[in-house]
């Protein structure tokens, strides 16, 4: 499958989207609304019938499917502190014998872009996705099935989302 996406900066904005996709032939099934947190989906999922996922649900499942392995994770390791033989670790100093410590961090960057990849969205656009979330946009992603995508406005299924996202103020298509 393969995503048209857009990017808004008002729920108005993403609710005249989801409404006009619906209107243009898309199917509830084939919408996809991704928001920062409940605060961001609440509006969208009681004015239009479609759900709108959020980003740390998201963020939660993808975690709880990784098993953690070593692509998720951050290594931080002792700094000795000017010349003693002390190390700091999470800002704490502690003696050091010269044995490395290290310790593994949820990255949450690289989990966000990887759950947005199991769902479908292209891995170029993974990021702009994980930025505009962060700053409270919202996603709305039309599922375009196998066809590949338009190089701006035709009569395809990737034409139709993309004339309905610039029609409904997109602050970026993707």
């Amino acid at each position: 499958m393969t995503y048209r996406i857009g990017i808004f900066n008002t729920e108005n904005e993403a609710i005249e989207a989801v409404n006009a996709l619906e209107k243009a032939g898309f199917t509830r099934n084939e919408l996809r609304v991704i928001a920062k947190d409940r605060d961001h989906s609440r509006r969208i999922e009681s004015e239009t019938d479609v759900h709108a996922d959020e980003m740390t649900d998201l963020m939660l499942t993808r975690a709880a499917a990784d098993d953690h392995d070593n692509n998720d994770l951050g290594i931080a390791a002792p700094v000795p502190v000017s010349g003693m033989n002390m190390g700091v670790f999470g800002g704490v100093a502690f003696p050091s014998n010269g044995i490395l410590a290290a310790a593994a961090a949820y990255d949450s960057d690289s989990t966000l872009e990887s759950a947005l990849v199991d769902i479908g969205f292209d891995a170029g656009d993974v990021g702009a996705c994980r930025d505009a979330l962060a700053r409270g946009a919202i996603l709305v992603a039309a599922d375009m099935g196998d066809n590949q995508l338009a190089d701006g406005p035709d009569l395809s299924v990737g034409g139709t989302a993309e004339a309905v996202f610039r029609d409904c103020g997109a602050a970026r298509i993707l």
